[in-house]
């Protein structure tokens, strides 16, 4: 959708049109008026309704049963300022062409929201799908110097300096004497701050998500996206995504101080080759996808409509799906996830695409439309 028009008094005829959002197959649903909405044109003069003069702090019924003010604080309608993006991105040992394909589609993506919303002000933040402990992680250390290298950085440096006799130990080039690591980097759904490396990105300010005026956006990006895949092989991206959520870690002391916030609205980018399900005791995230929606919607204050969930899964379960049926986890390609399906579906605004296309550019422009309709419906909640 186009920026605003100006004088602000034809923001409230943009109000009342209907976009048409996108179905459970990606298509473009119908315009609930009967029709295609024609091309905007300049409209003509509007006059204010009798009694409202410029400076007046009277009230305008709008469509839907909205309120807006006149006078000069100007119309408070129905639109979004702020959105909060949210990667969830499977580090597990299949995912190194995934991840790579995000990256080289993420300046695309951010180039085409920025050209399409009103909105300039955003969170970006990645996480990853396990709670950061080294996993199927790799050591190589040398007993004669006592000189490690290992994966994922940082979190595996702890567990080679806590091994015995680790006090001259020097591991990824830190004395294990001096070394400390954040306890948010063994927490489900904290922001990523290193790359596969343990090299710290450059997030400013030390946060765990960037801002709409971070230097080097994209560059900063694809440092946070590109999480490895030394992760575990236990993905579970809706155990993230709720902790990601959660008030303990947006609130004053937690690991995403910040991040979520009430006038916002939520996009939710879950990219993963495999299900997440929780049939053998101990694996997968807790619950079901409505529960997995619940909570999602709980942390928008009970608006659905104030999320948009963007799905890369595996899809050889669906009619025409790219990844094979018959998954093989050490072959490229992606599990069949009907559960993480379903999750996305529920949601009004989605769009859901397979984590085996070549080219994740399509699926991030189709979503950008998706997400703008939803930014211009969006009502703050609180």
């Amino acid at each position: 959708m186009s920026r605003p028009m100006s004088p602000p008094v034809h923001l409230w005829l943009a109000c009342t049109l209907v976009i048409a959002c996108t179905d459970n197959d990606g298509q473009r649903g119908d315009v609930t008026d009967g029709g295609a909405l024609p091309p905007l044109t300049d409209p003509p003069a509007l006059s204010l309704p009798p009694g409202l003069s410029d400076g007046e702090d009277e009230k305008l019924d709008l469509p839907g049963g909205g309120t807006s003010t006149g006078g000069d604080s100007g119309l408070a309608v129905k639109g979004c300022d702020k959105v909060d993006f949210l990667f969830v991105i499977d580090n597990s040992n299949s995912m190194a062409d995934e991840q790579s394909s995000l990256i080289a589609s993420f300046p695309g993506f951010i180039a085409a929201i920025e050209e399409t919303l009103t909105a300039d002000d955003y969170h970006i933040m990645a996480i990853s799908t396990d709670d950061g402990n080294a996993g199927d992680g790799e050591q190589d250390c040398d007993f004669k110097t006592d000189t490690c290298k290992c994966a994922p950085a940082p979190t595996c440096c702890k567990d080679v300096c806590d091994s015995l006799f680790a006090d001259d130990r020097i591991c990824n080039g830190t004395p294990c004497e001096g070394l400390t690591v954040d306890t948010c980097e063994f927490q489900y759904g904290s922001g990523r701050q290193y790359d596969q490396h343990g090299e710290r990105c450059p997030i400013a300010a030390g946060r765990r998500y960037m801002l709409a005026d971070q230097p080097d956006l994209e560059s900063t990006f694809a440092c946070a996206a590109r999480i490895g895949v030394w992760g575990s092989g236990d993905e579970r991206p809706m155990q993230a995504v709720q902790a990601a959520l959660g008030s303990w870690q947006n609130g004053p002391t937690g690991c995403n101080e910040g991040f979520l916030r009430d006038d916002a609205i939520l996009v939710l980018v879950v990219i993963t080759d495999e299900e997440d399900d929780n049939l053998e005791a101990g694996e997968g995230s807790p619950g079901d996808p409505a529960a997995w929606y619940e909570a999602v919607v709980a942390a928008k204050r009970g608006v659905p409509e104030n999320a948009v969930v963007l799905g890369m899964v595996g899809d050889g379960n669906l009619p025409g799906g790219l990844c094979p049926l018959d998954w093989d986890p050490d072959v490229d390609g992606g599990q069949p996830a009907p559960r993480l399906q379903e999750f996305v579906k529920m949601f009004p605004a989605h769009v859901l695409a397979s984590v085996c296309s070549a080219d994740y550019t399509p699926f991030l422009l189709e979503a950008v439309d998706v997400i703008d309709s939803a930014c211009d419906s969006f009502v703050p909640v609180g």
